[in-house]
């Protein structure tokens, strides 16, 4: 490569340490390393653990299994390997960990893992002759040159230039209660857990908002931070998760497939709607189990909190639970699947499905499950749904929680002296206060997806313009892709798109060789002339 090319990434977590990874190791394999220089820009002195894989409690785990936690989408043994590899680095502070592929390990383990990779790579780019940098601190603007890079702006360390850029900011600040952001006693972010030992009165009354996976972690770091006072989980529907079956075996999907989507599609006039998604899911299930999927039975909604959770860990312990092995399979074409989703159909899934989806999609550990109930039958955690609205007396200070729970007719308002907001993390693109986005938008470079995250173009994962065009060098993975990609909460189908970009980028640069090449081969000089007509002599001689 004749001239610089400098690629920017724009974040440091997993995400960005998997585009990383895998960047890499596509330059070196296209020989494409000669005048490539990285730059990653991660606030964080480690890049790697971002915020959900931090230094934590033990007890904080993964809620997928470790044999589909890699950073690399061509190796999903990475992780594992690495487990046996560097032992001696982890075992002190994990000595009774038993690494297993279908073990669920602790989060703050994932994140060495993670710190380690972007170590041991960075090495490898500088031993193949690739430059690389890390400018700990935030972007906050991107301007685009005439020229068709890009001058990337931070908080404090100057400007910088670019003919690159992936963004890989991570989660967007959850804009779920406004009215509290700010407020003493009030945090917007769970993690890390271990925050809350030191900044939360161990006897005082805590309120998580939000039954979701971080809601659970939550709860599971305050009390083996040692919290005494009691602690409530209060959300709209009042539902847990679904547990993680521990007998669940992978499978490999035959009617879930690109090609019966596709000859859906054509039957159906260009559409793929829900009812077309669903029939191909049972058909799934059916196939595996000779039975038909009873949904009731699934959600088992009947039942209160505690009885539905003690049937999730029964279950989860003594059966294959094949639809959940259904669905984690669908992680390999979930996107695809969104993407020729009909527009319409989309938005009844955002509207009356979303939420429901989430809560069996997204599993948890037998583990903390099993922690949970203990916590539940000991009174030391209730879980309340209804959740209509909070707010904060200016007298004392303390959190009032109206709880309507439709189906019963109960009514309560609930006092606490601490909320914690465990609700998720923003996609909406338009109402944060992230520097980077707001002028991504204000500059017109991006756009907002009605479905979260900005708007991009499917195949290349690029930024779309107000005028609908495609943005010439700046691409988003992780949370901000969400609109575009659905599922992007996933590490198996992050790596995999994140491989799909670091496999464009290399083709790019690649392609910019050629160009580069191909110019001064043409270039009007005498000596191709000369070449040429010697060439000629031979030929007809």
């Amino acid at each position: 490569m004749r001239n610089r090319s400098v690629v920017a990434i724009v974040g440091g977590g997993s995400i960005g340490v998997s585009f990383l990874a895998q960047l890499v190791a596509e330059a070196i394999a296209c020989q494409c390393t000669d005048g490539l220089e990285i730059i990653m820009f991660e606030p964080q002195c480690t890049a790697g653990p971002g915020y959900a894989y931090q230094d934590d409690f033990p007890g904080n785990l993964l809620n997928t299994r470790a044999d589909t936690m890699s950073a690399l989408a061509s190796d999903k043994a990475h992780f594992l390997t690495w487990l046996k590899r560097h032992r001696a680095e982890w075992e002190t502070q994990f000595p009774h960990l038993t690494v297993t592929p279908d073990a669920f390990l602790p989060r703050s383990l994932f994140g060495q893992y993670l710190a380690d990779t972007f170590a041991s790579t960075v090495a490898m780019a500088r031993a193949a002759g690739i430059s690389f940098r890390q400018v700990s601190d935030k972007v906050v603007d991107l301007v685009a040159c005439y020229d068709g890079d890009y001058y990337i702006d931070t908080n404090g360390s100057g400007a910088f230039h670019a003919s690159r850029i992936v963004l890989c900011c991570g989660n967007l600040d959850s804009t779920n209660f406004p009215a509290l952001v700010g407020a003493a006693h009030f945090y917007n972010n769970p993690y890390p857990g271990r925050k809350f030992g030191t900044s939360v009165d161990r006897d005082a009354s805590v309120c998580v908002l939000g039954t979701n996976l971080s809601a659970i972690d939550t709860v599971i770091s305050l009390i083996e931070g040692g919290h005494r006072g009691k602690i409530i989980c209060a959300s709209r529907n009042g539902r847990l998760p679904s547990v993680r079956g521990t007998l669940n075996d992978p499978i490999t999907l035959q009617f879930v497939t690109r090609q019966r989507i596709d000859d859906i599609i054509a039957a159906n006039g260009g559409k793929l709607n829900l009812l077309d998604v669903s029939m191909l899911i049972k058909c799934e299930y059916e196939r595996c189990t000779g039975s038909q999927l009873d949904l009731e039975a699934i959600m088992n909604r009947r039942t209160g909190v505690y009885d539905y959770l003690s049937t999730e860990i029964d279950e989860s312990a003594s059966q294959q639970r094949f639809w959940q092995s259904v669905i984690y399979a669908t992680n390999s074409i979930v996107d695809y699947i969104w993407h020729k989703l009909d527009l319409a159909e989309k938005r009844v899934f955002q509207s009356s499905v979303k939420a429901l989806w989430y809560s069996y999609r997204v599993s948890f550990p037998i583990e903390n499950a099993r922690k949970i109930r203990e916590y539940m039958r000991t009174d030391r955690m209730s879980v309340f749904g209804g959740l209509t609205d909070i707010r904060k007396r200016a007298d004392d200070g303390v959190f009032e929680l109206k709880i309507v729970d439709m189906r019963s007719g109960f009514r309560s308002t609930i006092e606490c002296d601490v909320v914690i907001n465990a609700t998720s993390y923003s996609t909406d693109v338009t109402q944060t206060d992230d520097p980077l986005v707001r002028n991504l938008l204000r500059r017109r470079l991006a756009q907002a997806n009605e479905f979260g995250g900005f708007e991009l173009d499917f195949d290349s994962g690029r930024l779309i313009s107000p005028d609908r065009r495609c943005s010439r060098g700046i691409s988003v993975l992780g949370s901000l892709a969400t609109g575009a990609y659905f599922w992007t909460n996933a590490m198996d189908v992050n790596a995999r798109l994140a491989h799909q970009q670091a496999h464009l980028v290399v083709s790019e640069l690649s392609d910019v060789r050629r160009s580069d090449d191909k110019a001064i081969m043409l270039a009007p000089t005498r000596r191709p002339l000369r070449v040429k007509h010697r060439a000629a002599e031979n030929i007809a001689g």
